[in-house]
């Protein structure tokens, strides 16, 4: 990141446009990964149910069961990174769209 001068002045309109352009292709790509991210943490721990006590898949629980435990266990801090950024993309676009409307 760069530091404004005081001595710049403000921003002309395409410098604006740009910024905006820029904080709404930010949201886009993090709301996409945090989307992607959600959906494969989800289905990890829902793969983990069969193979729980009492289920039909039980039998298999040290060759499959626990290693599906151990991915979503990988898989939540980065659901939580990408939700957390995607959260950020938000906010910083509608401070953008408040300051500069």
């Amino acid at each position: 990141m760069f530091d404004a001068d005081a001595d710049d002045g403000p921003l002309s309109e395409e410098e604006i446009e740009a910024v905006k352009q820029n904080e709404r292709e930010r949201l886009r790509l993090w709301r996409k990964r945090a989307l992607y991210s959600t959906m494969a943490f989800f289905l990890s721990c829902a793969s983990v149910a069969p193979f729980l006590a009492g289920h039909s898949l039980h039998a298999y629980w040290e060759w499959f069961g626990k290693y599906l435990v151990l991915l979503s266990m990988v898989l939540l801090p980065v659901f939580v990174c990408c939700a957390g950024l995607w959260w950020g993309a938000w906010c910083a676009l509608c401070d953008v769209e408040k300051t500069y409307s």
